[in-house]
């Protein structure tokens, strides 16, 4: 059972000497969660701040407040008030992973972390691996949505709980319920914050590299620069790279002393010379389910896939290989693939009778659209219809962009204005529309329920329809799926 350090005067140990023994309950950093007995650490750098939740701290009785500071040398100066121990420590926020750390008593020796990075991909993946983890009966942590809040499900429970301070917290609370293997979710921000630094991890994964069209070249050199940092600079067993992207190209041969597996489709069996490595060889589309066989140093097989579009191929495989690196049998991962779900809203698929199949991918990026629409492009179908929401391309050449991407991969294009008088919407309506070669095959509906019932009049179960629109819009449209198809299954 692990054990959190409750005595102040241990927990600072490897820094300062002198301190007496307090006991503490529990550890954070925001004035508004203090409880008595708490360690409140204040890194405050305003003085009005810092004095105000100070006093915060010793009215709602605080065992001991940990004070930010840069002008004592030493990095010590112990005062109490309010029976509240006050410690001055020089340059606290460089040593605040590593307070938490052993104020959880280093939860990560007792758990396998794997990691996720990348532009896009990381939720369908960390989903992957954790339906693949329940599918054969194990429990599995996953940490996601680290800059804003703390998503934690478990095999036993998928309820939301928040936690608002360190990634050590998350660990621990995973590790008390006997979980041994956790996924998180980094985005960019994270990975720049540095928040994961004192982490070990058993693999990471990069879904993709690829940054945003829309992205300055600025911001990609940047971005680019720091996942490669975190890679290159962090504790990692096995860096899982998808070898179909140049970046990652560029990377393998550029990470000494770890392990480079490289995941691709339709290339020369281990091109790379890893140690480790997959390789699609051929795929067969479906929109029920897509067949990908494949060779690897683990072996050859068959995967079954429920889901659509060719970049969830590598997410699949991606995943398969971080479960590969965790010793599971390669038979049972290749059985339970038929049983993987596609994740909401993420290239959702909805099909009711004999209806058109509806795909949902409520992301607006360029790069998304471009993405879902070409990998539709793929399947056997006869007509490819845009369902899409427009309200909030505000960017005149993010708007020209997807005019231009929905012109070319999709056969119709439906447009939902709900205030036709707004001035706004229809200039931007107009600017997409100018970029877009099909002028006489797009359509626009005031009402969602004409939208649907116009589209059902004009296709089959052969068509597929893309909906890329708000999650308002899309509760209505799928309600409204439903509602049509009833109607037209009973005049059958």
């Amino acid at each position: 059972m692990i054990k959190k350090i409750n005595n102040i005067q241990i927990l600072l140990s490897p820094w300062i000497n002198n301190i007496p023994q307090k006991k503490i309950c529990n550890i954070t950093q925001y004035s508004n969660t203090i409880k008595s007995g708490d360690l409140f650490i204040s890194l405050q750098k305003k003085k009005i701040a810092k004095k105000n939740h100070i006093l915060t701290a010793l009215k709602k009785k605080a065992s001991v407040i940990l004070y930010e500071t840069e002008k004592n040398k030493h990095g010590l100066c112990i005062s109490t008030q309010f029976n509240t121990l006050i410690i001055y420590f020089k340059k606290l926020s460089h040593y605040i992973h590593q307070i938490y750390e052993r104020f959880f008593n280093n939860p990560q020796k007792k758990i396998k972390i794997i990691g996720v990075i990348g532009t896009y991909g990381k939720t369908t993946v960390v989903s992957l691996i954790a339906q693949w983890e329940k599918l054969i009966n194990k429990k599995i942590g996953i940490i996601k949505n680290l800059e804003n809040s703390i998503n934690i499900h478990t095999q036993s429970s998928y309820n939301n709980i928040n936690y608002m301070n360190s990634i050590q917290k998350k660990l621990y609370h995973l590790v008390k319920k006997k979980i041994d293997i956790i996924i998180i979710e980094m985005s960019y921000h994270v990975l720049m914050q540095k928040q994961m630094s004192n982490l070990k991890f058993e693999s990471v994964i990069c879904t993709n590299l690829t940054n945003n069209l829309i992205d300055g070249q600025k911001n990609m050199f940047q971005k680019e620069k720091i996942k490669f940092s975190f890679l290159k600079k962090n504790i990692i067993k096995n860096i899982i790279l998808n070898g179909d992207e140049n970046i990652a190209n560029n990377w393998i041969n550029k990470f000494k002393n770890k392990n480079v597996i490289s995941v691709t489709i339709f290339k020369k069996n281990n091109v790379f010379n890893t140690k480790f490595w997959i390789n699609a060889i051929k795929i067969i589309y479906s929109t029920s389910r897509t067949k990908i066989f494949f060779n690897s140093s683990w072996g050859s097989g068959k995967l079954y896939s429920l889901l659509l579009g060719n970049f969830n191929i590598t997410n699949i495989l991606l995943a398969m290989t971080s479960m590969l690196l965790l010793n599971y049998s390669i038979n049972i991962l290749v059985q339970s693939s038929k049983f993987l779900k596609p994740i909401r809203r993420k290239m959702e698929k909805i099909q009711v009778n004999q209806s058109p199949l509806f795909v949902i991918n409520n992301v607006h990026l360029p790069q998304i659209l471009y993405r879902a629409l070409y990998s539709l492009t793929y399947y056997n179908c006869k007509k490819i219809w845009c369902i899409l929401g427009y309200e909030e391309i505000k960017n005149i050449s993010t708007r020209k962009i997807v005019g231009n991407i929905i012109g070319k991969f999709s056969d119709f294009i439906v447009f939902i204005n709900n205030y036709p008088q707004n001035k706004q919407e229809k200039l931007i309506l107009q600017d997409i529309l100018n970029e877009c070669n099909k002028k006489n095959k797009f359509f626009i509906f005031y009402n969602i329920k004409q939208a649907i019932q116009f589209i059902f009049s004009q296709t089959n179960k052969y068509d597929i329809i893309y909906v890329s629109e708000k999650e308002n819009k899309v509760r209505k449209i799928i309600k409204y799926i439903h509602t049509v198809s009833k109607k037209n299954s009973k005049t059958i």
